[in-house]
């Protein structure tokens, strides 16, 4: 059943079960009643009967529902819940949501589910423990509008990301190389004579080669960091500088398109993260990248460090072309291109973003997106600002 349909049958169940309890409570009241009892009460139970079938079919479907009430307590979670969450009946009763679902993913938390629903994230898929996950919402309300819960649709993806992954990654490798032997074909056929056309082939050839180059790199990684085998080597590091470096290591390239590219934090300002230098660099690299390639020549990008009381924001926006609301949500799927003649003609390898996520949260922070078509995109990538470390006062 596809995530879609069960979010369908999930909110009528839902509606149907309210109504229930509506229905349920002027039958007791009903009851009492002498005129008219006997049919009243016979359509009560005929509504009552239909309700207890699609709570029952709510609880069948295949793919994991969780139905959260207004208070952010269990309104109804069904077997395929409890399974991909390993979960039995004795870890449900009598518990707090967010407890039960603790350690799983933040973004099955109370909060998450409800903001997600309000906003009308249509999903995202979400790792854990190397498995994929994706995550469907829905916000429930009444017929004025008034909110009512959630309902998460949860569905395990793993084998399926696995065999797109694998098609992905053969295409993407496949364009480069034919590319290669076509030319070097043509070269080894050809009259090597003219320097002018040997040159202009050999650069085609010596660009596909770096496509691919870039490609495998950013494959490495993605699996180095599904498997762990990347050790996160945190220290205290100073944000700003390495901000501005990877400004300096993109100039180039932004002056190529005589983009404007603006600092905003000040020069001596200092900021020290507790963070994988490494790392974050390339995320910002990765972000910073993107707003290059996607805004036009002439654009504009900013740049900024905004610290806050418990965490520091990297924000970097520009005026390119945006991206269209219904694809924001898959930007950080693998191999996923808004724009994907776009994306190839300028050499990306698709996994940017997916792989500035992952670096992210393994930071215990979040990266988020906010793009208005035609307009410009903002990323905000927050990180969390650990408690001063080491002992005051020891000499």
């Amino acid at each position: 059943m596809t995530t879609t349909t069960a979010l369908l049958i999930t909110a009528i169940a839902f509606l149907a079960l309210t109504l229930g309890v509506c229905l349920l409570y002027f039958h007791r009241k009903l009851r009492v009643s002498e005129a008219g009892r006997i049919s009243v009460t016979a359509d009560f139970e005929a509504a009552e009967y239909r309700l207890r079938l699609l709570e029952s079919a709510v609880r069948q479907i295949g793919d994991g529902v969780i139905i959260l009430a207004e208070n952010g307590g269990f309104a109804l979670i069904n077997e395929g819940a409890k399974m991909l969450l390993g979960l039995d009946d004795s870890d449900i009763a009598g518990q707090v949501y967010d407890e039960v679902v603790a350690g799983f993913s933040e973004k099955l938390e109370t909060k998450a589910i409800l903001e997600a629903a309000a906003e009308g994230h249509s999903g995202e898929t979400v790792t854990v423990d190397g498995r994929y996950y994706r995550l469907g919402f829905a916000a429930l309300g009444d017929e004025d509008g008034n909110s009512r819960g959630a309902v998460c649709v949860i569905s395990d993806v793993t084998e399926s990301m696995q065999t797109d992954f694998v098609a992905n990654v053969s295409h993407e490798l496949k364009t480069p190389l034919t590319a290669v032997k076509s030319y070097a074909e043509t070269l080894l056929k050809g009259d090597l004579s003219d320097e002018a056309m040997t040159r202009d082939f050999l650069g085609v050839i010596d660009s596909e080669a770096d496509r691919m180059d870039r490609l495998v790199r950013d494959l490495l990684i993605m699996t180095r960091i599904d498997g762990g085998a990347i050790s996160r080597e945190m220290v205290e590091s100073d944000l700003p500088t390495l901000v501005r470096t990877a400004m300096k290591k993109l100039s180039m390239e932004a002056k190529e398109k005589a983009l404007t590219v603006n600092r905003m934090f000040s020069e001596n300002f200092i900021f020290s993260a507790y963070m994988d230098r490494d790392r974050m660099e390339q995320v910002v690299l990765n972000i910073l990248s993107n707003a290059i390639k996607y805004t036009d020549e002439k654009g504009r990008i900013d740049v900024d460090i905004i610290p806050n009381e418990n965490c520091v924001q990297i924000v970097i926006s520009d005026n390119g072309i945006g991206i269209p609301e219904k694809a924001q949500a898959r930007v950080f799927e693998r191999f996923f291109r808004v724009d994907k003649a776009r994306s190839r003609q300028m050499g990306g390898s698709g996994l940017g973003l997916a792989i500035s996520r992952q670096i992210v949260d393994a930071h215990g922070g979040e990266i988020e997106i906010e793009s208005k078509y035609g307009k410009g995109t903002k990323v905000t990538v927050t990180l969390p600002i650990p408690g001063r470390r080491g002992k005051r006062g020891i000499l």
